[in-house]
């Protein structure tokens, strides 16, 4: 099976209709605009589109409407659960229902050891047949992914690569020099630019949500030899622009400035108030 492509992959937001059910004609439309604009994959059930809000039966559901809807797109199902019987319920199913992927976040909740947290991990490993991609995310998870866990794992060859999420560069860095054979994509788009020159493999991005031409010119550019310094600060700017206010909620607006209709979030989040919407689209004038 073909792990993850380099390039920019799109993590996806879930779109709800107004009652809180997911809208499968929605989801349709937004991976064919992704693999329009040059999208190498999307991941589905992540961090952006709310997987941890997600049942399972409804992450399920996502990874079958993604795989039946993604036309050349490769499709990563997100796989975050501190449930280890949940993790494996969902990596089979990722697999029987055509994914590409899967991007494993470590379990969370409890103050698992490193031992735990390796454990978890070579149990997943030992039965998904999956490429995996590790999920470093600190800041929502309290667990870092570290060269330590990762050498841990290597001896896995469907382990591909990991998603840096956690917007630090000395974290990158890290990564980059100590696991050459994996593949690294950046979740902070501001980092892009740094995860190329390191011989990183691209962004797995909530940004790409909106601002996808911008992130796939950019990835183009810099396998040119092209300078990318005019395109990672017109990047930055939108990453400010819309970091200004709560995700998914801010990507969710976003998406109607672009000709999409209006999509709910999930409790606990809430939609953006009348007077973020207005800023943002007020905002987003000046970063197209």
């Amino acid at each position: 099976m073909e792990p993850p492509r380099a390039g920019v992959h799109v993590a996806s937001i879930t779109p709800f209709t107004e009652a809180g059910a997911i809208d499968a004609p929605y989801l349709v439309r937004l991976l064919a605009h992704f693999e329009a604009h040059g999208a190498q994959g999307v991941v589905v059930a992540g961090s952006t589109g709310e997987g941890p809000s997600l049942s399972a039966p409804e992450k399920a559901q996502m990874y079958e409407l993604a795989v039946q809807a993604k036309g050349t797109l490769q499709i990563t199902a997100g796989v975050l659960t501190c449930s280890l019987d949940e993790a494996l319920y969902l990596a089979r199913h990722a697999h029987r229902a055509g994914c590409d992927a899967l991007m494993l976040a470590p379990p969370f909740y409890y103050p698992a050891s490193p031992e735990g947290v390796i454990r978890f991990y070579r149990t997943m490993l030992d039965c998904c047949q999956l490429p995996v991609i590790l999920y470093n995310i600190p800041q929502r998870t309290r667990v870092r992914i570290t060269p330590s866990l990762v050498d841990a794992l290597l001896d896995y060859p469907h382990l591909v690569g990991v998603k840096d999420s956690s917007g630090s560069l000395r974290s990158l860095r890290q990564l980059l020099r100590y696991a050459p054979r994996l593949r690294i994509w950046v979740g902070e788009e501001k980092l892009l630019s740094e995860c190329l020159r390191g011989g990183g493999a691209g962004a797995i991005s909530g940004l790409a949500n909106v601002y996808l031409p911008r992130l796939v010119r950019l990835y183009a550019a810099f396998q040119r030899g092209e300078p990318c310094e005019g395109l990672q600060a017109l990047i930055d700017a939108a990453a400010d622009t819309l970091d200004a206010f709560p995700a998914p909620a801010n990507f969710k607006h976003a998406l109607t400035l672009i000709g999409f209709p209006h999509t709910w979030v999930r409790p606990p989040l809430t939609d953006l108030s009348e007077a973020q919407r207005h800023a943002l689209t007020n905002a987003w004038q000046h970063i197209q």
